[in-house]
């Protein structure tokens, strides 16, 4: 399951987003009639789900689309170390790859 660095930078976006407005991924999904474990696939980089999925998330965070590419498409520190990264990590064997997304999916899933 090979993520892509804009798969992960969207998902960073949105994760920020909801922590800024207080909401855990249960709140979330219950406000955009979204599946939890699908927000955490869209949060994790997994994929990046569809335009009316980016609707919704505006709706719960209560901004634009337009806020919400601006923070895709604005590089900040955390995104440049993301992918520095992931860098690294494409030149890894396919087995530490699915070691590194192992451990990355279980952190994500202590800090929500």
């Amino acid at each position: 399951m090979e993520r892509d660095f804009e798969n992960l930078v969207y998902g960073n976006s949105l994760k920020e987003l909801r922590k800024q407005n207080k909401l855990t991924q249960e709140d979330v999904a219950r406000i955009t009639g979204l599946e939890a474990k699908y927000i955490s696939q869209i949060e994790c980089g997994i994929t990046k789900g569809t335009i009316s999925t980016m609707l919704k998330f505006c709706e719960a965070y209560n901004v634009t689309p337009n806020e919400i590419l601006h923070m895709f498409l604005k590089p900040t520190s955390s995104n440049m170390k993301l992918e520095k990264l992931l860098d690294n990590v494409s030149k890894m064997s396919k087995r530490d790859k699915e070691v590194i997304f192992s451990l990355a999916e279980i952190l994500a899933k202590k800090n929500l």
